[in-house]
């Protein structure tokens, strides 16, 4: 068993006190300083990614010492997106943009590279990457007008990485080229290959070669390729799933491991042998789809699967390897947790470790194998301790026409002895494709610390729970959608875990379309519905938007929505305010592209037209929810208003 030790990290500049005062709730929607941390693969630094007074820095830490020994601040509206240590020595960053014109930082698939003493920064790929060489023979860094993004590290070289390049266009549709690129002069070594298909991922083998791509065709339709020859060969549909995701190919090059869903409902582990294209079934649980896959720190193998049945469950695949032997420490350690490697050494020796819960909003651990130490690094919320959260109740519960559904319950603290805390509905967005988990939440301990109890329904449509599930909820966004949400409710009332009459639902873009909805339809239930970044006319999102500007994003819309224009009319909220009874709270922000500022901008009008209550939230350099803390938190103190006005 590992000893745990508590001790934070101080890089000389910044200085993080866990001390206990008097909670100041407004406190939690500030970003974290330390966003995170990767150990080099020879154990010596971490590299931590530091924000602090709205700038972003990455400062090299002794690991044993755990101080600060360099640092380099990026130039000022860039941020540190992703990063990777790249050799003992050198790190190279995916990075961010602050525009001025929007809140939440923009990847442009720019890479800058540094070395782990400050030396040697520059960036190395993206459109302001260039030199400009006259009457030289010398091959110089070339300004690319592409989103880069690394695919393999490439461990045993030293000097390059893979990484894809996308050209730019409005909407992502161009097919991505892989390069492999000097890490320290930004050179472009070779073109390696092309993707046949857009919206590309690629997979290497355990030598870094390009043998598996993954797109989107205009269908909005999964297609696999296998490169063999030099050349890109289709797999079937006859072979795999439709919606298959690929994970690794084996060490031996002979299997390529998925997520797919082939000859069933729910997603599992498959296995496709590279020889026959024999594909077989390693695991699937009986109930849920796998949430995620604990790769290996290179990504080129997988040691554990995640489970969300309720509470995180994990399994592990290869229990001979280093990393599965220290995974499983780890989850005794952290029982009820969600646990996830970051980084590790070369040897194996020293792990960075994620973990949080549904009380804990995240710390980052080193884990020492050889001393057997566990050291916390930094909690991402430092003034809040677990014991100032409430707890989330995983729930199942009994459809009106049957069928059984889940979702999650955080109880507050009735202000009355005896009686029982109002109750927010907060509906997730999505809806196909996404989920609610067991986890920590801003938004609901925020809710809960104010006296109102939160519900999470996983109606039908969400993702997580099969194809058949999921489907279940096309073409029905506005009937059996709504109707799951509300038999969660009325399921805590006839539980008495919930008073009858004092309840509001409320969301962001889905959720915020289900709260308008909602209101629409059972106006003697809600007393208020509370919506930010919604889409309120369906018609129109074959409009406008960034999802119909793609041919895929078109075949999804007419997948899950359909054409039938008086299906789209009946389903659309802004169509019907004449039957809304409660008050509304609307918040957008105008660069919305997902659901641009125009359905808000309906609704209000249609609102206005049939003389019905609302309070107005609008933030002009917000995009598809709100991104700066402040914005963030004076939002939620006029829903909190918004709330005591009408349910207390």
């Amino acid at each position: 068993m590992f000893i745990f030790l508590r001790k934070a990290i101080l890089l000389g500049f910044i200085f993080i006190s866990a001390t206990s005062y008097a909670k100041n709730w407004d406190g939690i929607f500030e970003r974290a300083q330390y966003q995170n941390a990767k150990i080099s693969p020879d154990g010596k630094h971490l590299a931590v990614s530091v924000f602090n007074k709205g700038e972003a820095s990455l400062v090299f830490v002794d690991s044993k010492t755990l101080k600060a020994v360099s640092g380099s601040k990026l130039p000022s509206r860039l941020e540190i997106y992703q990063y990777y240590w790249v050799n003992n020595e050198r790190v190279v960053i995916s990075l961010a943009k602050r525009d001025p014109w929007i809140e939440e930082p923009q990847p442009y698939g720019e890479l800058f590279a540094i070395n782990m003493d400050g030396s040697r920064g520059k960036m190395i790929f993206g459109y302001r990457a260039g030199e400009t060489q006259t009457g030289s023979f010398i091959k110089k860094k070339q300004s690319t007008f592409g989103w880069g993004k690394i695919i393999d590290i490439l461990p045993e070289d030293k000097k390059h990485i893979l990484i894809s390049s996308t050209p730019m266009s409005t909407t992502g549709e161009r097919t991505a080229t892989v390069l492999k690129l000097n890490v320290y002069t930004g050179v472009i070594k070779r073109k390696v290959v092309k993707s046949p298909v857009p919206f590309s991922r690629f997979i290497t083998d355990s030598q870094g070669q390009v043998k598996f791509v993954v797109g989107i065709d205009g269908n909005n339709d999964t297609k696999l390729y296998f490169r063999k020859e030099g050349k890109w060969q289709h797999i079937p549909q006859d072979i795999v799933g439709s919606r298959v995701q690929p994970l690794f190919i084996d060490a031996s090059g002979k299997s390529l491991y998925t997520i797919d869903d082939y000859q069933q409902d729910i997603k599992g582990i498959f296995k496709l042998n590279l020889e026959n294209f024999q594909y077989k079934s390693v695991y699937t649980d009986k109930k849920v789809n796998i949430t995620n896959v604990e790769m290996t720190t290179d990504k080129r193998s997988a040691y554990a699967v995640r489970v969300d049945d309720g509470y995180p469950a994990y399994l592990i695949l290869n229990k001979k390897h280093e990393e599965a032997k220290a995974f499983k420490e780890l989850l005794k350690l952290f029982p009820y947790s969600s646990v996830n490697v970051t980084s590790k050494t070369k040897d194996g020796q020293r792990y960075v470790v994620f973990v949080s819960s549904d009380i804990d909003p995240g710390s980052l651990y080193l884990l020492d194998r050889e001393s057997n130490k566990l050291k916390r690094l930094f909690q991402f919320k430092p003034e809040f301790q677990s014991a100032d959260f409430a707890q989330v109740e995983p729930i199942k519960f009994e459809a009106s026409d049957g069928s059984m559904l889940n979702g999650f319950f955080t109880q507050a603290k009735a202000k009355q002895k005896g009686e029982l805390a109002p109750t927010v509905v907060l509906v997730h967005g999505g809806p196909h494709g996404v989920r609610d988990y067991w986890e920590f939440s801003t938004q609901v301990q925020y809710l809960v610390s104010k006296g109102y109890s939160v519900l999470q329904v996983n109606y039908r449509g969400s993702g997580g729970f099969g194809a058949n599930y999921e489907k279940s909820g096309y073409r029905s966004w506005g009937s059996r959608v709504q109707q799951d949400i509300l038999d969660g409710y009325q399921w805590l009332v006839k539980n008495n875990k919930a008073a009858d009459n004092k309840v509001c639902i409320m969301g962001g873009s889905f959720g915020a379309y289900s709260a308008i909805q909602s209101a629409t339809l059972y106006p003697d239930v809600y007393k208020c519905a509370i919506a930010n970044a919604g889409i309120y006319d369906l018609e129109l999102m074959f409009e406008e938007g960034d999802i119909q500007q793609r041919r895929s994003g078109m075949s999804y819309l007419k997948r899950v929505l359909g054409t039938d224009e008086q299906l789209l009319k009946s389903m659309s909220p802004v169509n019907y305010v004449e039957k809304i009874q409660i008050p509304i709270f609307l918040a957008h922000g105008e660069k919305d592209k997902r659901a641009p500022f125009e359905h808000a901008e309906r609704l209000r009008a249609a609102l206005d037209k049939e003389k019905k209550a609302y309070e107005w939230f609008v933030i002009g350099d917000e995009s598809h929810g709100f991104f700066n803390p402040e914005n963030q938190r004076a939002y939620m103190k006029q829903v909190v208003g918004f709330l005591d006005k009408h349910l207390l």
